[in-house]
């Protein structure tokens, strides 16, 4: 039996379209956004974040399986590690307070599976522990 998506995946980063004011955003460094879920609170687990910019589809797809998986009863925590989503590495959770809220961050490693704490790690996965209101470029980004 299928599940059906109940909660949505709110996507900001450049090029994308505001919904409720049409501006076209432009404030993060290329390649990073911030991308996150609104309703797996509703499961008892704390909302996902990614700051990662891929496609749509591919954002929705990383986020809708971890959230099918919440949905079926699964839980996440901090500092797990997640195989499943990609086929060559697994995924990486940390909590992070944003806005207020807890949230757990999907850590992508980069394509030699280095995660962001490593020096060797590459952009833009080596901005993935950077808190999200400093990633945008009104503000500047943290080097």
């Amino acid at each position: 039996m299928r599940k059906t998506i109940d909660w949505i995946i709110h996507m900001v980063g450049n090029g994308i379209v505001c919904s409720d004011c049409g501006k076209v955003e432009s404030s993060f460094p290329e390649y990073i956004g911030n991308f996150h879920t609104h309703g797996l609170d509703k499961y008892g687990h704390p909302e996902l974040q990614l700051v990662i910019h891929m496609t749509p589809k591919n954002i929705g797809y990383v986020l809708n399986t971890l959230g099918l998986r919440i949905q079926a009863g699964e839980k996440f925590k901090a500092g797990q590690l997640v195989e499943g989503i990609f086929l060559d590495c697994p995924v990486r959770l940390d909590e992070f307070e944003e806005t207020g809220r807890k949230v757990l961050w999907v850590i992508i490693p980069d394509e030699k599976n280095r995660f962001p704490e490593d020096p060797e790690c590459s952009y833009p996965y080596n901005y993935q522990l950077v808190p999200t209101n400093q990633l945008e470029q009104r503000g500047g980004p943290v080097s």
